[in-house]
C-alpha cells in the first residue's frame, strides 16, 4: 500500500532562503562550530574521554545554529550547508558537485574539538567515517594531510556547524558580526572557492 508522509518543521521567506548550491569563484569558507564530535563521541563510548572533552561535546551539539543563522540573514551568503552525517568533507562535496566549483580547505584553519586528533591518533574513528571516505572517493584530494586530520575531515557530525560560503569583501564583518552576537563556538574561515578542477575539495 503506497504512503505518503509529510513534515513542516518552520517557514522561511522565498528571498532569504540559503541554498547548499551557489558558491561561486573567489569566495571565502567560513565553519560555525568545531569538527571532531562524532571523534570525541566514539571514545565517550569507549570510556577514554576525558570529562572536559565529554563536557565540551556535549556543550558543542546542544548549541544550536541559530545565533550564526541570524547573523547570515543580513548577509548576501551565496552557499550554506549544515555539516552534519556526511561530515565536512561530504557536505564540502554536495556544494561544491551543485555549483560547479571546487572547495579548497586550509586544515592548519580547522577548528578542532579538543581532544579529537588524540582520539583519532588512537583509532577511536567512528564507521561513518570510513564510509564518508568511500563516499568521497576521488572528488577528494588529501595529498600530504595527515591520516587523523582526514579523519576529522571525514567526521560525521552530530548537530555540526553551518560551511558558508560568502564572498571575500563580507567575511571580516560576518566574523566580528558572530563574535558580537555572542556565538559560543570556534569559528574560522578556512579555505576558498576555485574555478572547478579535477577534485570537488582540496584539503590542504
Amino acid at each position: 500500500v503506497p504512503k505518503d508522509g509529510l513534515s513542516v518543521t518552520g517557514f522561511v521567506h522565498p528571498k532569504r532562503l540559503l541554498r547548499n548550491c551557489g558558491a561561486r569563484a573567489g569566495d571565502v569558507l567560513i565553519l560555525t562550530k568545531p569538527l571532531g564530535i562524532g571523534i570525541v563521541n566514539t571514545a565517550v563510548k569507549a570510556g577514554l574521554a576525558s570529562p572536559p572533552d565529554q563536557a565540551e561535546v556535549i556543550r558543542v551539539m546542544t548549541y544550536l545554529n541559530k545565533t550564526a543563522g541570524e547573523v547570515l540573514s543580513g548577509y548576501p551568503v551565496s552557499s550554506c550547508t549544515d555539516i552534519t552525517g556526511f561530515g565536512l568533507a561530504g557536505h564540502g562535496i554536495e556544494m561544491a558537485d551543485g555549483s560547479n566549483v571546487t572547495l579548497e580547505i586550509e586544515t592548519g584553519c580547522l577548528p578542532v574539538l579538543a581532544g579529537a586528533m588524540e582520539y583519532a591518533g588512537m583509532g577511536l574513528v567512528p564507521e561513518g567515517a570510513y564510509r564518508n571516505h568511500t563516499y568521497a572517493g576521488r572528488r577528494l584530494a588529501a595529498e600530504g594531510i595527515t591520516e587523523a586530520m582526514l579523519d576529522i575531515c571525514v567526521d560525521p557530525q552530530t548537530s555540526g556547524g553551518l560551511l558558508i560560503s560568502v564572498a571575500p569583501e563580507w567575511a571580516d564583518r560576518i566574523m566580528a558580526d558572530l563574535k558580537q552576537a555572542g556565538l559560543k563556538t570556534a569559528c574560522a574561515v578556512i579555505g576558498r572557492v576555485t574555478k572547478r578542477k579535477e577534485h570537488s575539495v582540496i584539503l590542504l
